[in-house]
């Protein structure tokens, strides 16, 4: 919406509430606005009465949640639930604009509309990747410590976060993430591997009975940067420092060890078109069983185990990221989406209202049972429901407690395609590891120079 569709829209709604204005002009302007009739009808619901407020008087807070795609009922089912109860006690009702499937049509246009200080959206549900860049730009709202106390903050998943905080500051609430997983053929592999050189040589030695040892991302996309720094967090590198994003880390001796055994990969255990794979691609080997070992996200695991499409039902199991070299542990990478207000909506606290409402465990369990989303309250990972109707959560659990955001940065796009350009040049073998990690080096260095003071 622009600022006079949703000038309209609020118009709209009070002359309902007045009795000026019939239902079905109302469903008219609405469709005019560009809203769907399922936005339009809830919203009809909601002018009921005289008010949306326990006592009948006053016009309610309109707010707009833009959110990522859902090819669920659930959202829509929340914020409907969201207004029948807490919005109704309080006043406020939220519509719900649903998301495009290419998220980056969905930054593209709140780019547009931040940049125009525009607020007609209210919450915005952002990509793990963005909240510094957005925090930088002060397109975001903080969230204060007094809305969202410490004591609460604790009892969501570290990891996530993690992604939303930015110079020592949250600027948005995680609602649901994703991670990296293994993939692994219990048929031919009897304990997972514990580091990257296992999963190495586990994967040249049950060749024989696989077309590939390791199949995963590293066509020249995001998903290339979730690759690369699962392994160089394995070996115990970084990008960035984790406490100031101005200072480069990444061409060190554990990014040489990452890089390297990556390119060792192509063309060995892995096809030389793993260059070209994204998710589906590297999931259509693994299902028809080419491969030991893959590495992908959750949402492959119901389809691994579909006998329509997988010849590998009940042949495989996951597990967490590797490590490599002296370090220790392995950590995944994260994926997953976040609520933040709009620095430009008059609507703050009831914005934070219905964020609160969506991080509570009714909303957060809806979610998880019914939409499969790995949400973000650690207590669910536990839940018997949630573990009836889905046990890969528990699984997910401790995967999850040593997951790891990309590198957060105010200038995060401008810092994936330069890892995405320099690794993939590597894997080409058009650079050596090293050549590319100098240039990575430069081209971060640059960057840091012109960040937000």
């Amino acid at each position: 919406m622009v600022p006079e569709q949703r000038e309209a829209l609020d118009e709209s709604i009070t002359w309902m509430r007045a009795g000026r204005m019939s239902r079905r002009r109302f469903l008219e302007r609405m469709a005019t606005l560009g809203l769907t009739s399922t936005a339009a009808v809830s919203l009809l619901e909601a002018c009921g009465g005289s008010a949306n407020s326990p006592t009948g008087n006053g016009a309610a807070t309109n707010l707009v949640w833009q959110s990522e795609q859902d090819s669920t009922p659930t959202y829509r089912q929340l914020v409907q639930t969201f207004n029948e109860t807490i919005g109704h006690q309080k006043g406020i009702h939220v519509t719900w604009n649903q998301g495009p499937s290419n998220t980056n049509d969905l930054l593209s246009k709140y780019t547009n509309m931040l940049r125009a200080k525009d607020a007609s959206i209210d919450i915005l549900s952002i990509d793990i990747v963005y909240p510094a860049q957005f925090a930088a730009s002060q397109w975001i709202r903080p969230i204060s410590d007094s809305q969202w106390p410490v004591s609460e903050r604790e009892k969501y998943l570290a990891g996530p976060l993690k992604g939303c905080t930015y110079k020592g500051q949250i600027w948005a609430a995680p609602f649901r993430t994703d991670v990296g997983l293994i993939y692994y053929r219990t048929d031919l592999v009897s304990t997972p591997p514990a580091t990257w050189d296992q999963l190495t040589s586990t994967a040249q030695q049950q060749q024989s009975h696989a077309k590939y040892g390791y199949v995963w991302q590293g066509a020249q996309y995001e998903g290339l940067v979730c690759n690369f720094v699962e392994v160089l967090y394995g070996y115990g590198g970084r990008v960035l420092d984790p406490n100031d994003p101005t200072q480069v880390r990444v061409n060190s001796p554990e990014g040489r060890q990452a890089l390297e055994r990556m390119v060792s990969w192509v063309g060995t255990i892995s096809p030389e078109a793993v260059t070209t794979y994204m998710e589906d691609p590297a999931r259509l080997v693994w299902q028809n069983g080419d491969a030991v070992f893959m590495r992908n996200w959750p949402y492959a695991y119901l389809l691994s185990n579909d006998p329509n499409q997988s010849q590998i039902k009940g042949k495989f199991a996951i597990t967490g990221m590797p490590h490599g070299g002296s370090n220790s542990t392995g950590h995944s990478s994260l994926g997953g989406w976040n609520l933040s207000i709009n620095a430009f909506s008059p609507h703050a606290e009831p914005a934070w209202e219905f964020i609160k409402y969506l991080l509570q465990p009714p909303a957060q369990k809806k979610a998880m049972i019914e939409a499969s989303q790995t949400t973000t309250l650690k207590s669910l990972y536990d839940d018997h429901d949630v573990l009836n109707r889905a046990p890969l959560f528990g699984q997910l659990k401790p995967i999850l407690e040593t997951a790891e955001p990309r590198p957060v940065s105010p200038r995060y796009t401008d810092v994936s395609d330069a890892i995405q350009r320099q690794v993939y040049q590597a894997l080409r073998r058009e650079k050596s590891p090293d050549e590319a990690l100098r240039d990575l080096e430069e081209a971060l260095k640059k960057f840091s120079n012109s960040y937000p003071a």
